[in-house]
């Protein structure tokens, strides 16, 4: 949906005034007829947790690199995401967007103004205004979002004997929106419920209990549904009880049933507190493992002669971004150079691979990334993809830590790995070990491990140095 607003002066009576107000009235229409802005006629469904493009350009395709690109809800002034004069402004950004909102600039010369929010939250459903003002005149489209999430497989508890039958208990939690749930018999047909009861906690999300009571002559096996009607998915857990453990049994009976009830929580227990035990165990043998990563990674580095003289190669290097003349150092600009669109060339990713290529051994360098930029360092197939939209990862062939305004991670997959680091490094180590296929990355300045990836198999190409630059300025560091 597009809309378009203008100002018109009141009509003037004298006859220069009227000459004056169709010549505007004439300019008014004719450049509200420049572009529209298009978004999507459906509403868009967003999943908890994961991030979500909001789709919106021009129409003509046009650069929309000098105009105003604002992102808000019900309010103008308080934005989800602003763009104006070349740059993102976030000096009176809604606070639940900070640092989780991304405009990618590098279709904005085609009127690609899309936005993307990351860590989708209950919160963030509904209307989103895309507004792009060139000066003049000022279109907009309103896109409708839906937030959803599918909550925990539902638990079906014992509770007690109730009305001549076994009163039982499901429970579910983590749904958005508000879940449908129902009991099925063996038959696949809905059971009535004793009860129902659904209630919101603060971070958004529903917890559901629902009871039933069953009868020793019929639904001895049923299932408990809660069923998301938004993405149109279900999870669901069965339970079945014996005619053994129903009261029309003699006292003495009855009595053995609760001390195999209680038994068999008593294993339950045992069991859980047994993983339990195991997952802490698990812990720290990965943290035993970090460190000793961290401890083989600086034995690599003192065990290397020096570290890897690497530049880096012009023919990789995206349309906005500028090398020095010994291939050392690199930063982004705003104005596109006209450069071949050679097969080897990064289009849409401001990216740039290392010169030298690595097939087997140990090698080491250090970047200098700076403090309080955009940036992502790494290492990267020669054969990884270099044109249209990457989603950076082992599986794509690219291994590497990103730093996006003050949040680190590492880019694994399926999904990111957040990172907690004591200091903000100004200088990153990169240690590569084509042999064990295993890359790692150290604050250069206190050799503090920042993330190993896990082993992985490097046969069949080159490995090369991979920088992604979002905005300032790296450079090889050279330390003997």
């Amino acid at each position: 949906m597009a809309s378009s607003l203008w100002q018109i002066p009141s009509v003037p009576t004298s006859l220069p005034g009227l000459l004056t107000f169709c010549i505007i009235l004439c300019i008014c229409k004719v450049k509200s007829a420049l572009f529209t802005v298009v978004g999507p006629d459906q509403p868009i469904t967003a999943i908890m947790g994961e991030e979500i493009v909001l789709p919106c350009h021009l129409s003509p395709s046009m650069s929309a690199k000098n105009m105003e690109v604002r992102w808000f809800r019900s309010e103008f002034k308080n934005y989800v995401h602003l763009y104006r004069d070349g740059k993102d402004q976030f000096a009176r950004q809604l606070s639940e967007y900070e640092r989780r909102t991304a405009f990618w600039k590098d279709g904005i010369t085609d009127g690609n103004v899309s936005l993307t929010i990351l860590n989708i939250r209950p919160s963030d459903e509904g209307q989103y205004k895309c507004l792009v003002d060139d000066g003049i005149i000022y279109e907009e489209a309103v896109i409708e979002v839906k937030v959803a999430a599918l909550g925990s497989n539902p638990i079906i508890s014992v509770e007690d004997y109730q009305n001549g039958g076994i009163l039982v208990m499901c429970r579910s939690a983590g749904w958005y929106p508000e879940p449908q749930v129902l009991w099925r018999n063996a038959q696949r047909h809905h059971i009535p419920s004793l009860s129902e009861r659904k209630s919101q906690k603060a971070n958004g999300l529903f917890e559901t209990k629902i009871s039933a009571v069953i009868k020793e002559d019929s639904n001895q096996n049923l299932s408990c549904c809660i069923r998301n009607s938004l993405l149109d998915r279900e999870k669901e857990s069965a339970i079945y009880i014996s005619a053994f453990f129903f009261p029309s049994m003699n006292p003495w009976m009855v009595a053995l049933s609760v001390i195999l009830v209680v038994l068999f929580s008593f294993i339950i227990l045992t069991t859980y507190l047994f993983r339990i035990k195991e997952k802490k165990n698990a812990e720290i043998e990965n943290k035993n493992a970090e460190i000793g990563d961290l401890q083989q990674a600086l034995e690599w580095r003192r065990a290397v002669a020096c570290q890897e003289d690497v530049t880096l190669d012009p023919d990789t290097a995206h349309h906005e971004l500028i090398l020095a003349e010994d291939g050392k150092s690199v930063r982004q600009t705003d104005t596109r150079q006209d450069l071949p669109d050679n097969p080897e060339r990064f289009d849409l990713a401001r990216c740039v691979l290392g010169h030298e290529g690595f097939t087997s051994g140990r090698h080491w360098w250090e970047v200098e990334v700076g403090k309080g930029a955009s940036w992502a360092v790494g290492v990267a197939r020669d054969s990884v993809r270099r044109k249209g939209l990457i989603s950076f990862s082992p599986e794509e062939g690219v291994w590497a830590v990103w730093c996006y305004t003050g949040e680190y991670m590492a880019l694994t997959a399926p999904d990111p790995t957040p990172l907690t680091l004591d200091r903000a490094p100004s200088r990153v180590g990169v240690c590569l070990d084509c042999t064990l296929g295993r890359v790692s990355f150290l604050d250069a300045d206190t050799e503090a491990s920042i993330f190993t990836f896990p082993p992985a198999s490097f046969e069949g190409g080159r490995i090369r140095a991979w920088f992604l630059v979002w905005d300032g300025e790296m450079k090889f560091s050279r330390r003997q």
